[in-house]
């Protein structure tokens, strides 16, 4: 404990999750022996302490003002979630997991149920943690059937526009676990702009342009210079007659996902709520419900790869 406190008031980070912490709040340890001056400390503890390891907790500065929103653990996973809000900035989902490699296939929909609902709620979304999938190939996000489900979720995590990791690095070791640093950007929506430009073609004048680009000596231009400055020169004469006779326009920024994130939402929940009645009922039709919901969001997340 007294590396980690070091930790923090040396590089006085905002945020500062970890797994496995072995921690039992509600009996042999106490708070006090594990706070942080300067920091607000939420976290989840393994149900039973019968078995060693489990835990998960995170430290937020107090002028982040969190709030936590979801706390739940099992004998085999833990999800806290919580939202911060960074001034100036929009407040941020920060989600830190645990999934034990030994999690049944009940136990992992159940797991990643929860997050699912916690993704469908507004704002951006940080998750992180160890999910224990170390077969998944992120280069064609194709992984065998425990780490799909990860590829599934990260679909709709990926759809987040407004944050970006930055200097991530692995570094020295805390216990038996390496550090991960990285920096999370916030983009200030008040500053954001608020008008891309775009290029008309439709009110372009392609003539124009074409007697321009033609009025141009480039046997004289282009004597004795090599091929990037000959290419420099024919680049400069394009723009310079793209900017003449092409117009542009703006476009209104939008925060909504592309229709086909916005259909994975729509058909995980269906799908989630599918799994619920089925989980009631048990019976054949629901069965058949279950299985259609759940072919329907793996072939629409496949069709959008």
């Amino acid at each position: 404990m007294s590396e980690l406190q070091a930790i923090a008031s040396t590089l006085s980070h905002d945020i500062i999750a970890i797994n496995e912490t072995w921690l039992d709040l509600h009996g042999r340890h106490l708070p006090g022996e594990v706070s942080i001056k300067g920091y607000v400390l939420h976290n989840v503890d393994k149900p039973s302490h019968s078995n060693r390891g489990g835990g998960s907790l995170i430290y937020v500065k107090e002028k982040l003002q969190p709030q936590i929103k979801t706390k739940r653990a099992t004998e085999n996973s833990e999800i806290l979630h919580l939202n911060i809000q960074p001034h100036p900035g929009p407040t941020i989902k920060i989600v830190l997991v645990y999934r034990n490699p030994t999690c049944t296939a009940i136990e992992d929909d159940e797991f990643y149920d929860c997050l699912d609902i916690i993704l469908t709620t507004p704002h951006e979304t940080l998750i992180m943690g160890d999910f224990n999938l170390p077969h998944i190939n992120w280069t064609t996000r194709q992984s065998q059937t425990p780490g799909s489900k990860l590829i599934d979720l990260m679909i709709l995590v990926m759809t987040t526009t407004d944050l970006s990791i930055n200097g991530l690095e692995v570094t020295d070791k805390i216990g038996d676990h390496q550090m991960i640093d990285f920096s999370l950007e916030v983009q200030d929506p008040n500053t954001r702009t608020q008008h891309k430009q775009v290029l008309d073609y439709k009110r372009a004048n392609f003539e124009l342009m074409k007697e321009e680009l033609g009025s141009y000596n480039y046997e004289v231009l282009m004597n004795n210079k090599n091929a990037e400055e000959c290419y420099m020169i024919l680049k400069d004469k394009i723009v310079t007659a793209t900017d003449h006779h092409i117009p542009r326009k703006q476009l209104r920024p939008t925060n909504n996902p592309p229709w086909s994130l916005q259909e994975i939402k729509r058909l995980i929940n269906a799908r989630q709520h599918s799994y619920r009645r089925l989980k009631r009922s048990q019976t054949e039709p629901h069965r058949q419900e279950h299985i259609h919901a759940c072919r329907a969001v793996k072939r629409t997340i496949k069709s959008t790869k």
